[in-house]
């Protein structure tokens, strides 16, 4: 399979050049283009589980809820939807061929995804929506895009979808209400990576076979900036604060090459992480920006790993051995729970519980205006007691209640007294779990415990 990768980006080297003459801890998902995605627990640097996909997985990206991770499958020419919670494929997704980059939009709405089609280009668009009736299934297709589209990215206003195609040495410029291209940006030769800072400002594209970075105006689409990084750039990461762009580079004869670290005030290269060998290539940042995981997809004594470099000190602080031909990289977001309003035992003040009555507990997870408790939340996934994760649910209402008197529909659920866990002295019940759509949710009350 690295013999195979190796063979196909030497096959757009001169496809490209022919044409200059005539896209908890966080975990990181790595796409072995050998086969399977390695999650990475990014808390200790261990592959925590293995989930065995399409063939040739290639491009991989998570929905902003962090639920699920949409893998392109470049030989099987799909998309696997991989369940994070419990790392199981549960939906594949017929795209174009030769899938890519993915990409998902910030609304969590939509998947991005390139596909060569014979080097005429096309970008499939998933629905992502939880509960849409077309949910997992393409529901427009952007094409021709000509050039071989690899690098995908979305501006975090979701307006807009920024494409990298290849041997077009250009960036298409994607309009997402109307899945129609506003225009095409002409950059360095053989463009792949593409990444958009946080403040949606510029977009960052790595020209393999120029060696240079395109800086995108985004609000003119023009180039505004050209970065010379020596040898071919091929992936690109923007630290979550805007204020660095990580660019993978490798020479494509040895595979030796390295990590850039370019100031996005100036772009300039203000440090570089190397020698790094096996062809560094798919790079992500952790939520927090303290870590950047690099895949080594080549050949080397660094074949078939993850480097994980520190951005404080800018070096490799720890090697992940993952599956054969690792390549593209995606790391769960920073998911804050939403928080929730309850009521235990509603119609009551004191919210007594006797701990040796066998009897239900009633709570009620209340609606607001900007939140239909009994439309988002998933019942089933719901946990109630002493600290919020003690498995003591009954059952809920098959109808809303308005509980409060608030004219909204609130979800009434009832739990086993017996399971809660409840001991003498608590004084909060709280209750955990997550939206139809995947969202971490989480709730309090006080409580009086008798005995």
């Amino acid at each position: 399979m690295n013999r195979i990768r190796t063979l196909l980006w030497a096959t757009l080297f001169l496809i490209a050049t022919s044409a200059i003459t005539a896209g908890a801890a966080p975990f990181a998902y790595v796409a072995n283009l050998g086969g399977g995605i390695s999650v990475i627990d990014t808390a200790t640097n261990t592959v925590a589980a293995t989930v065995q996909v399409g063939i040739g997985p290639q491009g991989v990206a998570i929905t902003p809820n962090g639920a699920f991770a949409y893998v392109a499958n470049f030989d099987s020419n799909n998309v696997s939807v991989i369940d994070t919670a419990t790392n199981a494929v549960v939906a594949t997704v017929p795209v174009g061929i030769g899938p890519f980059g993915v990409a998902v939009a910030p609304s969590g709405a939509f998947a991005y995804v390139t596909a060569f089609d014979s080097c005429a280009g096309s970008v499939s668009v998933i629905d992502t929506t939880a509960n849409s009736p077309t949910v997992n299934t393409v529901v427009a297709t952007v094409s021709p895009l000509g050039g071989c589209p690899t690098g995908v990215a979305i501006a975090p206003s979701g307006a807009f979808a920024y494409v990298a195609n290849f041997t077009a040495n250009n960036v298409a410029v994607i309009n997402t209400a109307t899945n129609t291209v506003l225009t095409t940006v002409p950059v360095g030769s053989g463009p792949r990576g593409v990444a958009i800072t946080p403040n949606g400002a510029f977009a960052y594209v790595a020209n393999s076979t120029s060696n240079d970075i395109a800086v995108i105006n985004t609000a003119t689409n023009t180039v505004a900036a050209t970065v010379p990084v020596g040898v071919g750039p091929f992936g690109v990461a923007i630290t979550p604060n805007g204020a660095f762009a990580y660019v993978t580079v490798f020479d494509t004869l040895s595979c030796i090459g390295g990590v850039l670290v370019i100031d996005t005030a100036t772009n300039t290269v203000v440090t570089t992480v190397s020698p790094l060998d096996s062809c560094p290539a798919g790079v992500a940042t952790t939520p927090s920006g303290a870590f950047v995981y690099v895949t080594h997809s080549g050949f080397g004594p660094s074949a078939n790993t993850v480097s994980v470099i520190s951005t404080a000190s800018n070096s490799v602080v720890a090697t992940v051995t993952v599956g054969l031909a690792p390549e593209g990289v995606a790391i769960t977001p920073a998911i804050v729970p939403l928080n929730v309003a309850i009521d235990i035992k509603p119609g009551g003040s004191s919210n007594n519980i006797n701990t040796s009555s066998q009897s239900l507990i009633r709570v009620v997870i209340l609606s607001s205006s900007d939140f239909d408790a009994f439309a988002r939340v998933d019942p089933s996934s719901l946990t109630f007691g002493r600290t919020g994760d003690e498995q003591s649910l009954a059952f809920c209402d098959a109808s809303a209640s308005d509980a409060n008197g608030d004219g909204l529909p609130d979800l009434v659920c009832h739990f086993f007294k017996t399971l809660t866990a409840f001991q003498l002295g608590d004084t909060v019940g709280f209750l955990k779990g997550r939206t139809v759509d995947g969202q971490p949710l989480m709730g309090s009350d006080a409580v009086r415990v008798l005995r």
